[in-house]
């Protein structure tokens, strides 16, 4: 059953860089002067708005702003040059700019005016692509605040959050709901002894979002730390049914399970309402790379990568690069020879925009990967085939028609990595901590546990060095895409309280 419909709104992200380098644009005239500027932006429209991600800033030429102006004009030129490279390209074209130093950020009768032309002469232009407008202000004291709109096939909806990825994920609400930045800061004895360490930055956690991607051996102990730390809002996705074997390493399943054999997203989704009722979870049965899923995830500060799986990574990559939707990605591999475990190893890799992808960090198993993506047909047609080469004396590796060997872990493993990944996501929600290394291993049972980081630098040829920000309009270059022969993903209503 699909959620139910409110008032549609439009999520802004951005990177910390970007909005550095942003801010220092628009706040130049400072402290009395407004200052603007036209920018680029990918987006995906979607089931609850638009989600809108920041690209660059098409910055003015000199004489294309009115310097002896104290508000913000557009020459004719500067405008021109926007609808000349929205016709260009497919990225959307909005405008920013700041109110002078401590002022509302409310719409004034002449940005509503302005934008009133702009949505329509952009939509023009761009075939109907939206517009976005957002105003922004700072305090003497550096306190940052903003207000904005978008407007698609003649509505408009309100740009109710700006989520910024860097060191801190940032999630902040326009000023319009300015209560809510108050909510996320209150105390809970709950967390009280995190809040020792970290101070008010803890109740970062209680306004973020998380999704999980997987929800057994990995996901449920990730989930299970989560809510406990305070995160109070999570889309939980994973399309299998609980089977006994995962009782040995899933959070929250018990031995009635074993006999009504829910979905694990419904296990994960109970434990979490046991712990906090007033928690809001969003359940899909489905997989990472349905579009359904896309739209959910979206909404969140950040994903974990918890199925191991070749296209889930793969796709967790493309989303970092082209959403700016930042992931923490988990695995764990056990081998074990007459009795002895052998292997007892457990990563982590984290995709930023501006970081390298799981491609460049040589995550992705290329073979295994096609083979995920197969039809139970072709997967026999190419075992045929190898058996019919091994027959006449010929290599039959070349058809490759086995299936990749089924990954062993057992509970101890996989809750300590699950538990580690989640740990990383509440220091970097909070800016209290990062990762040591983008992507690193550690083995239990090797001397000073192994650790073994592997840093990697971008390949050129790849198009995470371009596609940052880019939304649905770098489609072309996802690295990994649905097949059509997969069964389509089924959003379950949220529940819990949708003010928490």
């Amino acid at each position: 059953m699909q959620t139910a419909t409110h008032t549609k709104t439009c999520l802004f992200r951005i990177t910390a860089a970007d909005r550095e380098k942003l801010q220092t644009l628009l706040f130049k005239r400072y402290p009395h002067r407004e200052w603007g500027s036209f920018f680029r932006f990918g987006y995906r429209i979607t089931n609850w708005g638009i989600h809108v991600s920041f690209v660059d800033a098409i910055e003015a030429q000199p004489g294309e702003l009115k310097r002896d102006s104290g508000i913000v004009e557009f020459s004719a030129g500067y405008i021109l040059r926007a609808q000349l490279m929205l016709a260009d390209m497919e990225l959307g074209i909005g405008v920013i700019h700041s109110h002078p130093q401590g002022c509302s950020t409310y719409a004034s009768s002449l940005d509503d005016d302005m934008d009133g032309y702009f949505s329509r002469e952009f939509a023009m232009y761009g075939n109907g692509r939206p517009y976005v407008s957002l105003r922004v202000a700072q305090t003497a004291d550096g306190e940052f605040s903003f207000s904005g709109e978008a407007w698609l096939n003649g509505k408009q909806m309100s740009v109710a959050e700006w989520l910024t990825i860097g060191t801190e994920l940032c999630r902040e609400a326009a000023e319009l709901d300015y209560w809510r930045k108050e909510d996320s800061v209150t105390e809970d004895e709950r967390t009280a002894r995190f809040s020792e360490l970290i101070g008010q930055r803890v109740g970062h956690l209680k306004a973020s979002s998380v999704a999980a991607i997987g929800c057994s051996g990995l996901g449920s102990p990730a989930i299970h730390v989560l809510v406990r730390a305070g995160v109070r809002r999570f889309v939980l996705v994973d399309p299998d049914y609980f089977a006994p074997s995962n009782q040995e390493r899933m959070h929250g399943s018990n031995w009635h399970d074993l006999e009504t054999k829910p979905l694990k997203i419904e296990i994960l989704r109970r434990l979490i309402l046991d712990i906090e009722p007033t928690a809001v979870v969003t359940i899909i049965r489905g997989n990472v790379l349905d579009e359904a899923v896309l739209d959910e995830i979206l909404r969140c500060d950040l994903a974990l990568g918890c199925t191991d799986s070749q296209h889930s990574r793969a796709a967790l990559g493309d989303y970092a690069s082209h959403y700016l939707l930042p992931c923490i990605d988990a695995a764990v591999l056990m081998r074990a020879k007459n009795g002895k475990l052998t292997e007892q190893v457990g990563e982590l890799a984290r995709y930023s925009p501006g970081e390298p992808c799981p491609w460049c960090l040589g995550r992705i198993n290329q073979k295994a990967l096609a083979y995920e993506l197969l039809t139970d047909e072709e997967r026999e047609q190419r075992a045929h085939a190898a058996a019919e080469a091994v027959r006449r004396g010929i290599d039959g590796a070349q058809y490759w028609g086995d299936k990749p060997p089924r990954e062993l872990t057992v509970g101890y493993m996989t809750t300590m990595v699950g538990a580690m990944q989640a740990g990383y996501a509440e220091g970097w929600i909070a800016g209290a901590s990062s990762m040591p290394h983008q992507r690193f291993q550690f083995d239990l049972g090797m001397p000073l546990l192994g650790v073994v980081p592997c840093e990697k630098l971008r390949q050129p040829e790849c198009s995470c060095n371009w596609t940052k920000g880019w939304g649905d309009q770098a489609c072309a270059e996802r690295s990994v895409t649905m097949p059509a022969h997969w069964e389509k993903a089924e959003v379950l209503s949220a529940i819990g309280s949708p003010d928490q």
